[in-house]
C-alpha cells in the first residue's frame, strides 16, 4: 500500500475528516486530498512526521512498502513514545484554532530562547 493510501486509511480509521487533518497540520484541505489521491508524488518529511504523531504510529508504518520513501532514508528520524504529559498536551493542542496554535508555537519559541 502506498503512503497516499495509508494516510487515507489511517485518517478514516480515526474518524478524522480531511478538513480536520488539514487544520491539525496547518495546511489546506485540498492539500490533504491531493496527498491522499496521489496527485502529489512525495509527501514532505515534516508532514509525515506530524501525521505519524497524529495517527499515533511510527513513521515507518506510513512509509513501509512505498519505494519512494525507502530510498530517502533519514537516519536522524526516530520513532518515539510520548510521555503522558506530552500526550495530554498534544490532545489539547489539537483542539486549538490555527491562530491559537501559532500563539502556542511562538510562546514555546520564546520560552526556549530564554533558557
Amino acid at each position: 500500500m502506498s503512503v497516499n493510501q495509508k494516510i487515507r486509511v489511517m485518517r478514516k480509521k480515526r474518524n478524522i475528516t480531511t478538513t480536520r487533518l488539514a487544520e491539525m497540520l496547518g495546511i489546506s484541505q485540498s492539500s490533504i486530498v491531493r496527498y491522499e489521491n496521489g496527485s502529489v508524488k512525495y509527501v514532505p518529511q515534516e508532514l509525515l512526521n506530524q501525521m505519524a504523531a497524529i495517527f499515533e504510529c511510527p513513521i515507518e508504518e506510513l512509509t513501509e512498502g512505498d519505494d519512494r520513501y525507502s530510498q530517502k532514508k533519514d537516519n536522524s528520524r526516530k520513532s518515539f513514545t510520548l510521555s503522558e504529559d506530552e500526550h495530554d498536551l498534544l490532545l489539547k493542542y489539537r483542539e486549538l484554532s490555527l491562530k491559537e496554535k501559532t500563539a502556542v508555537k511562538g510562546l514555546c519559541d520564546l520560552l526556549i530562547s530564554h533558557n
